[in-house]
């Protein structure tokens, strides 16, 4: 998957589910994640990038915190179409 559609994706699922973003950031990093706080915000935004690793950890984590009824939209990982 391409970063961009990556990244709107993602940002819309926790946007979308209401995640609050440092908690989102928590998990991220419990979950081995190295960005900061903010470039977490940013990314979620759409005005900042993560590596691709820290892409599907953020990914990982967000659907983590959703309790995921069936249909129900996922935040997608680097590898995924």
């Amino acid at each position: 998957m391409e970063e961009n559609d990556q990244q709107a994706l993602t940002g819309a699922v926790v946007q979308e589910l209401g995640i609050n973003p440092f908690v989102l950031w928590i998990h991220f990093i419990s979950l081995g994640g190295n960005a900061e706080l903010e470039s977490v915000r940013m990314y979620l935004s759409g005005t900042g990038s993560l590596p691709e690793w820290d892409r599907d950890v953020l990914s990982a984590a967000a659907n983590d915190l959703t309790l995921q009824p069936p249909g129900r939209a996922r935040a997608p990982r680097s590898n995924e179409d």
